[in-house]
């Protein structure tokens, strides 16, 4: 429908897709994980965990968070966000 609109409108639109867009993200809560099955480190019988300080895929907020972060940095550089479709963005 975008497409068309612009089109008919003769306006300009572009399409971003962004590699390795979650991992950008950082993480405002803490998030520990355990050591993934087959890595072994010697700590003296210590169980060891992870503490996340970017987003991954695979959490359950992973989309909120990474959909945050580029939300923030759109704002930043002046963009709008359409009320009728929030994943259109606009810049006066």
């Amino acid at each position: 429908m975008m497409m068309l609109m612009s089109k008919l409108y003769n306006l300009k639109t572009r399409s971003i897709d962004f590699i390795l867009g979650y991992p950008q993200a950082e993480i405002k809560t803490n998030i520990y994980l355990f050591l993934p099955a087959g890595i072994v480190i010697n700590t003296g019988g210590q169980d060891l965990v992870l503490k996340l300080n970017k987003n991954v895929y695979g959490l359950k907020d992973a989309g909120k968070i990474w959909w945050e972060h580029l939300a923030s940095g759109l704002k930043g550089m002046n963009f709008k966000q359409c009320k009728a479709d929030q994943c259109v963005w606009k810049k006066d």
